[in-house]
């Protein structure tokens, strides 16, 4: 949306001079019709117009850092490569790369909820839920993904009423992780490992095999037994990373040669797992809730490592120990399957991250979406 009204914005300007008079007349009019938003239309003869608005001034007046020249140069290209005379032409542009300053294009970080899905954006993490799926940005790389509707909706079919229990076969689950407790404890400042809300995420790959129990004419008990693979990525809210040292981990800024603190693009702590679960399920044939999920699980880490890139360098350090990390993990799990859309889930580990005094006193808690 944000590229379409920076194209038309453009646009717009250019062509104030010439239509004074019926840019005035009009964006009365269009204000009228627009309530509260701040809107402008230009129109060009009897059957071309071009529209844009904006939820204030404010708004608008951020076209003004925009590089005019460039953008209608990308247009006369685009229109020359249309070769085909149709009715409808749909163009959109990156507004962000017409920037006459590169560093005007920052962002604040964001929760958006509408109609239009889910939109959060935290530094350079971007996550999008919406009716073509979930993705998840870092920066301009993509590390998550379901574009298609139509591999959701496999996930989807699965949840009608056959045979088994609507979680089973195999499944791929995205979420976030944070801590579900932290508690106070001697020689730590919870400000030093505190973890970015949107940066830090669960990832799980797993199969789900089921057991019938009850069956009955519109509901059906089910025991499901699952093994998974399963990551933390534990995002560093600061400038802070972990190292182990004889006695515990400590979380000391990361610095230069110089020892000077260097601003950080990235400074995470990623623990993969292997892990078993058991989970009574209860599914309905007609409900607009599918299914509800509730269980126990536990799981055996697999290894550990940091990785730390600083602003202004393509490189990555890489840290692998062990950082004092309990090997076992366990704790309770839920799920409630809505249909036509993905499903939820939750876990939070019963056990400490860390060993007892070698590290804070926290534990985890994971939540998102089944994408199927």
């Amino acid at each position: 949306m944000k590229s379409r009204i920076y194209a038309m914005a453009m646009l717009v300007l250019l062509a104030i001079g010439a239509h004074a008079g019926s840019l005035k007349s009009n964006a009365e009019r269009v204000r009228s019709e627009a309530g509260d938003k701040d809107s402008i239309i230009v129109t060009f003869g009897h059957k071309t117009r071009l529209i844009i608005y904006g939820e204030n001034r404010q708004e608008l007046e951020k076209i003004m850092k925009y590089d005019l020249n460039a953008l209608l140069k990308d247009l006369k290209v685009r229109l020359d490569s249309t070769q085909a005379d149709t009715t409808f032409l749909r163009e959109e542009f990156n507004g962000n790369k017409y920037l006459k300053d590169p560093t005007d294009a920052s962002e604040k970080d964001y929760v958006r909820i509408g109609l239009r899905g889910i939109h959060i954006k935290d530094g350079d993490t971007r996550v999008s839920i919406d009716g073509n799926g979930v993705e998840v940005k870092d920066g301009e790389e993509v590390v998550a993904s379901d574009s298609t509707y139509r591999r959701i909706g496999k996930r989807f079919h699965r949840k009608s009423w056959g045979g088994s229990s609507p979680r089973k076969g195999f499944n791929v689950a995205f979420g976030l992780n944070t801590y579900g407790t932290n508690e106070a404890t001697p020689g730590f400042n919870k400000d030093d490992y505190d973890l970015k809300p949107f940066g830090s995420r669960y990832v799980s790959l797993g199969y789900v095999a089921s057991a019938n129990v009850v069956r009955g004419k519109n509901a059906r008990f089910t025991l499901d037994f699952g093994v998974d693979f399963s990551w933390y990525n534990m995002m560093y809210d600061g400038n802070n990373t972990i190292i182990k040292t004889e006695d515990g981990v400590e979380f000391p800024l990361v610095t230069d040669d110089n020892n000077q603190e260097v601003e950080v693009r990235k400074s995470k702590l990623v623990v993969p797992y292997v892990n078993l679960s058991v989970m009574p399920t209860l599914s309905f044939s007609r409900s607009f809730i599918s299914y509800i999920s509730a269980g126990a699980y536990g799981g055996y880490r697999l290894g550990s490592y940091t990785k730390v890139r600083k602003v202004g360098t393509k490189d990555v350090d890489h840290d692998r120990r062990n950082f004092y990390i309990e090997d076992l993990r366990y704790g309770l799990a839920a799920e409630i399957g809505i249909r036509n859309f993905p499903d939820f889930f939750v876990n939070y580990d019963l056990n400490y991250l860390f060993e007892a005094n070698r590290g804070p006193s926290v534990r985890m808690l994971s939540f998102g979406v089944r994408l199927f």
